[in-house]
């Protein structure tokens, strides 16, 4: 889906929207600046958002994190090494990313990715990939739009 080119207005913090950002299982737009925001809170404490995103939750896991052995010979957890190569992708290949997690069953990684789409303020192309995904009904709960609404703006 396409951004709205028209004025909208955001469905989190209420103020005119341009570019507006479809959200439209939730009938409305979000600006620009709301999904930069929403993009922090996954990054910053995803699994404080399960009662938005459930699947966040998925992946409790007491296994210790897997090491593999650099070619200095110090050994270091695979998802140090895994996080310095994501560094290196321009922000339409984590989002490239995000869709292949989605692809085969990497929810919770696929979500966490989106979510640093968002935070990099990218155009609205792919701040509106981004929001597909995390707002679709496979994902998001019914009242996702309300919920963070009351997170990000508390009364």
């Amino acid at each position: 889906m396409e951004p709205i080119t028209d004025l909208a207005t955001c469905l989190l913090c209420g103020a005119g929207a341009s570019p507006a950002l479809n959200l439209p299982r939730f009938a409305g737009a979000a600006c620009q600046g709301c999904a930069q925001r929403v993009g922090h809170l996954l990054v910053q404490d995803p699994t404080s958002l399960t009662d938005i995103w459930p699947l966040l939750a998925d992946d409790v896991d007491d296994e210790p994190e897997p090491s593999v052995q650099r070619a200095d010979g110090k050994t270091v957890e695979l998802r140090q090494v895994i996080a310095e190569m994501k560094r290196e992708l321009s922000v339409e290949d984590r989002m490239k990313l995000a869709e292949m997690y989605g692809e085969i069953g990497l929810i919770r990684e696929q979500l966490e990715e989106c979510g640093r789409v968002l935070v990099a303020a990218p155009a609205a192309g792919l701040a509106q990939r981004a929001l597909d995904v995390l707002f679709s009904e496979e994902l998001c709960s019914p009242r996702g739009i309300e919920e963070l609404r009351g997170r990000m703006f508390p009364a």
